[in-house]
């Protein structure tokens, strides 16, 4: 099947915003049901956290402005990340608005309170995100 300009280039800046939860923003930049992969632009406003997670597959990401503060340290603007396959975020935090770059390469499981997982997120989840 031959590649679209979609599977080549997307123009982000014409994406939209979607609500990913309250102070939380993602544009979806691309999902990929073969691989299971997904990258999007995260936004997440000041004094906001991503709930614990555990990450079902390796991860990247790149942060243009503001910082997160998570288990491997501070990552502020210009820093580069990788999550390995299991690796579990009980804390995810950002002290000022941040807009990051992040590549997951297959699921990231999320807990509840008790510890139980609340939901997963997937290439599907993400792919839903983008055509709601």
């Amino acid at each position: 099947m031959p590649l679209g300009p979609s599977d080549l280039l997307v123009d982000v800046d014409s994406l939209p915003w979607k609500s990913t939860g309250e102070g939380a923003w993602a544009k979806v930049i691309r999902t990929c049901s073969e691989t299971g992969a997904w990258t999007v632009l995260l936004k997440q406003q000041a004094g906001t956290e991503v709930p614990p997670h555990k990450h079902l597959a390796p991860a990247e990401f790149y942060v243009l402005e503001g910082c997160i503060e998570y288990r491997g340290g501070v990552a502020k603007a210009g820093s580069f990340g990788r999550e390995p396959l299991g690796a579990v975020h009980e804390r995810t935090s950002f002290p000022e608005e941040t807009v990051y770059l992040f590549t997951s390469f297959g699921p990231v499981a999320m807990y509840a309170p008790d510890g139980s997982i609340a939901f997963v997120t997937d290439a599907g989840a993400i792919q839903a995100l983008a055509e709601a």
